[in-house]
């Protein structure tokens, strides 16, 4: 797995311009918060970021085999926090946005929830990630808002109800670059580090190289093009 992680970062590392920022994609399809607090030790010691996009929690409320408590989100995102700083990265946590609860579950059975529901553990989620950007002093980046304004998880948006369309993930690519510094150089690396929706699941197949649609992509894009 870290033989793999390095060929996909140095792979990313080498074919980012000269010119813009590098930007790294490093997305886990189907992790919780604390199989991501594992793995980001190794995506820091190889990209050495100074910036970090955080973008995780929806498997622990919304994938039954991988369901957290609400405390252990919280625990375990602070620690992924603490751990990019101590690693001098300046960081940035994403809110994530409302998913189509109609199609995420028509994948799931109601009775896999137990007493909770979808849309009560997404909420729990949402106040988690925003007690931990309050408590760390890190930026927020408001997906949840920009999502939900435009017409939210729908079918334009979102290919399942949960990850997104090239479109969609062009949206989070534009909210993430509207929170990272408006003057950044080719010296500046900035790691998107998450799980499917950081992997680009919906516009990227399982085990094949990063595609223009994801987001990590569309953010190097717009990089890009605000320095030509």
């Amino acid at each position: 797995m870290h033989l793999l992680l390095s060929l996909v970062l140095c792979l990313a590392m080498q074919t980012a311009s000269t010119q813009t920022p590098q930007v790294v994609g490093v997305g886990y399809p189907g992790f919780n918060t604390a199989e991501l607090r594992e793995r980001l030790p190794a995506a820091l010691e190889t990209a050495k970021p100074d910036y970090i996009v955080i973008l995780a929690g929806g498997n622990d409320a919304s994938n039954p085999a991988k369901f957290l408590p609400a405390e252990e989100t919280h625990k375990n995102l602070q620690a992924m926090v603490q751990c990019a700083k101590s690693n001098g990265a300046k960081v940035l946590l994403v809110m994530l946005h409302d998913p189509d609860l109609t199609r995420l579950m028509r994948r799931h059975r109601p009775e896999e929830y137990g007493s909770v529901s979808a849309a009560e553990r997404l909420d729990a989620v949402h106040k988690v990630i925003a007690q931990v950007a309050t408590e760390e002093k890190t930026l927020l980046v408001d997906f949840r808002s920009i999502l939900a304004k435009a017409g939210g998880a729908n079918e334009e948006l979102s290919t399942d109800g949960v990850h997104l369309t090239a479109k969609g993930y062009g949206m989070l690519a534009a909210a993430v670059r509207a929170k990272l510094p408006s003057h950044l150089t080719s010296q500046d690396t900035i790691l998107c580090f998450g799980d499917s929706l950081t992997y680009g699941q919906g516009v990227r197949g399982f085990g094949v190289p990063e595609t223009p649609e994801t987001y990590p992509s569309q953010l190097r894009s717009l990089l890009s093009k605000r320095r030509t």
